[in-house]
């Protein structure tokens, strides 16, 4: 009987060898907390605009760590191709609706475009023009109906010389105007900073900070949800217990990335020390010598 309310998959793994339930508790695990879920809410009503000359974009934009790259990969498995063949009048295709990728580590159009083609897994030079690069990517996002590109850590791409980040951001913006898609960046303050630099920039890519977690009913709320996705014999009670709390948010400095792997190492020695339930002092990032 389900008495502490894990969820089914962390239910079925109670049975499961303690090597099994280890891996498990490893796993990433999808939480839609309350700024989670809105920002996907935000991500799926711009992925079913219809076809505009000039789509809005979405900057989120916060501390490393801080759960964007999870929220944008969310949105990724909710419509990434399924591989099912689409019938065009007498032609055969496939739908490619979403792209996500990290940013290349300068503000260079050639690998932009080299990154998409390489999703797209169409061959290509990576010393090719760029501009024949420019319209393979153009070619092939249109025939595989991409509505919505998604681009992490698009701070990486906003360093160093500011004209090349003004053209690099210029042909963000062609390319959603050329195709009529939307395109999402997820990045650090440094990428907030880098496209306020203009009202048309900030009108195109308006920002939404992803905040961190304070010490409260939230951060509570969330330990509790997440204490079902560990398939533990015995009950944690994360969020009933204030001293465990209290280390996780300090340690974790009210970062949900960081929170999450205090959360999965002090679920493994759980297991290994057939104790099967965290104590505050499993919470550490690394073992004391």
């Amino acid at each position: 009987m389900n008495d502490r309310n894990l969820t089914p998959d962390a239910f079925e793994y109670l049975s499961k060898s303690d090597e099994e339930r280890i891996i498990y508790c490893k796993k990433d695990h999808w939480i839609g907390y309350g700024s989670a879920a809105k920002l996907v809410e935000i991500l799926e009503d711009k992925f079913l605009d219809p076809p505009q000359m000039r789509h809005e974009g979405l900057l989120i934009y916060g501390d490393s760590n801080n759960g964007k790259t999870v929220i944008l990969k969310r949105m990724y498995d909710l419509h990434k191709v399924k591989l099912e063949a689409i019938e065009k009048g007498n032609i055969t295709t496939y739908e490619i609706p979403i792209l996500y990728f990290q940013a290349p580590t300068i503000p260079d159009e050639s690998r932009l475009y080299s990154l998409i083609l390489d999703e797209l897994c169409v061959p290509h030079k990576r010393i090719e023009k760029v501009s024949i690069k420019a319209n393979l990517v153009k070619h092939y996002l249109c025939k595989l109906g991409t509505r919505m590109i998604l681009i992490d850590e698009i701070h990486s791409s906003l360093t160093g010389n500011l004209n090349k980040q003004r053209t690099f951001i210029d042909d963000l913006k062609q390319l959603s105007n050329s195709l009529s898609l939307t395109i999402i960046l997820a990045g650090t303050r440094i990428a907030h900073s880098a496209l306020s630099i203009g009202a048309e920039t900030e009108s195109r890519f308006p920002s939404i900070e992803l905040p961190r977690w304070n010490n409260d009913r939230k951060y509570r709320s969330f330990l509790a949800t997440y204490e079902r996705c560990l398939p533990l014999k015995e009950a944690s009670n994360l969020a009933e217990d204030p001293e465990i709390m209290s280390a996780l948010f300090h340690k974790s400095e009210g970062l949900i990335g960081k929170t999450v792997n205090l959360i999965k190492k002090a679920a493994v020695k759980a297991i290994k020390s057939k104790r099967e339930y965290i104590i505050v002092d499993d919470i550490e990032y690394l073992p004391k010598l």
